[in-house]
């Protein structure tokens, strides 16, 4: 490998802990500016003439997942996130295997760590997507070690994070309904505005002006609105003035990166007003006093507004008019529901087909009825990860309350059975 020049910066950086049931994904990125080449085209580009081309996306738990081919070899799924200002690619050695060139190291320091975790720039990386969309010259931010751990946390191979790149090039459909993301030519591309209503944006990325009410008080917050977090809305209630924590809440690890984890806790809001939107009785996740302004530093004012709202819409993204436009989805009536089971899950770092439990919080359903933390999840509700997604087995543990949930467990070498009803817990 060439040699290179290393750097040492304090970087809020972008760390996402994906077990998404509970677990959102923070955004701080270091932009990484793109080098001219000759006439050759810098970033992403659609297929000469073509005004638009869709892609299919994967959901996982609330978060859009595409397929990019790095240096026209290797096949990595990428998160898509809007507030995601560089490309990421969480494993080093597949930037190894492709011949990725690094021209200078970060030593990244942060809220809660200890010693300065390393990454690598590397710059002149071609990256396609689906529908003959190209990447040239790009440049990609590539972690020494998997400090992230999305695969193990989602429940797949997922080793990368991509936003700023895309979002800034295209006009962003995101079709939640049909799973398509649409990456339209802003020069072409017309609302049909009818159907969609508008929110101003800011600076690169999306946020909103937005109310939330508590009791009877309001407070108006500024939030960004998130594709790379899981969580409905997340609030800084420290940083606000009427806000307070509701009285029922759920201690809870809101999130963890590089520096550790972010602590917090799960209650409710009254109601959330953005534009002509409303919705009653939101889940909100808190962090502790002090810790969203050291941890969390995205611009965000009060807080962000994460997938698990954004799915109730089809949302269109237009950077360069700092305008989202929305449109009600399949979804938007859907209620709000957390985790009932207490479980937490994932998966182990050799195999993506064994579930793992992570977590058991004392007094939930699946403490009472004995399972343990590091019990192998072989089945919940007759669903295995041949057949499901992690997500999707998530889903059946916050899905009604009083509902059955059978577990096969593979204990000292035999199988148990654990059985429990779901309990609303806030």
């Amino acid at each position: 490998m060439a040699s290179f020049v290393k750097f040492k910066i304090d970087l809020k950086f972008k760390t996402p802990f994906l077990h998404m049931r509970r677990f959102f994904l923070l955004a701080y990125i270091v932009a990484i500016p793109l080098i001219s080449s000759g006439q050759q085209t810098i970033g992403f580009t659609l297929p000469e003439a073509e005004k638009k081309v869709s892609l299919d996306f994967e959901l996982f738990n609330n978060l859009i997942v595409i397929p990019v081919t790095i240096n026209k070899f290797l096949v990595v799924k990428f998160i898509v996130d809007t507030g995601s200002e560089a490309i990421i690619l969480t494993e080093k050695a597949f930037g190894d295997m492709v011949g990725l060139q690094y021209v200078r190291s970060l030593n990244i320091t942060g809220p809660g760590i200890i010693d300065s975790v390393e990454a690598f720039v590397a710059t002149n990386v071609t990256l396609n997507l689906p529908g003959g969309v190209r990447g040239q010259q790009m440049s990609m931010l590539v972690l020494k070690e998997d400090y992230l751990q999305l695969k193990e946390n989602l429940g797949d191979e997922i080793y990368g994070i991509i936003g700023y790149d895309l979002f800034s090039r295209f006009v962003v459909e995101v079709n939640y309904d049909s799973r398509k993301l649409i990456l339209h030519d802003p020069k072409t591309y017309k609302p049909k505005k009818k159907k969609f209503s508008k929110i101003i944006m800011d600076d690169t990325k999306p946020f909103i002006q937005a109310s939330v009410q508590q009791g009877d008080r309001e407070q108006a917050v500024k939030l960004l609105v998130d594709t790379g977090a899981s969580h409905p809305l997340l609030l800084d209630v420290h940083n606000t003035d009427d806000l307070r924590v509701p009285s029922l809440t759920i201690e809870a690890r809101l999130g963890q990166g590089i520096g550790g984890e972010i602590p917090g806790v799960i209650g409710r809001m009254g109601r959330c007003n953005f534009g002509v939107f409303k919705f009653d009785n939101v889940i909100v996740s808190i962090p502790e006093r002090g810790v969203y302004s050291e941890a969390i530093k995205r611009g965000s004012r009060h807080g962000t507004l994460g997938g698990e709202l954004l799915r109730r819409f089809n949302p269109v993204f237009d950077y360069r008019n700092k305008k989202l436009y929305l449109r009600k989805s399949k979804a938007h009536k859907d209620p709000f529901e957390f985790d009932m089971s207490g479980l937490t899950l994932g998966t182990t770092k050799s195999s993506q087909d064994t579930m793992v439990v992570r977590l058991v919080e004392p007094g939930t359903p699946a403490f009472e009825a004995g399972v343990k933390e590091g019990d192998k999840v072989l089945y919940v509700n007759g669903e295995d990860l041949t057949t499901s997604k992690l997500s999707e087995i998530n889903g059946i543990l916050r899905k009604k309350p009083g509902s059955r949930i059978r577990l096969v467990l593979w204990k000292d070498e035999e199988y148990v059975t654990r059985r429990f009803r779901l309990r609303r817990r806030i």
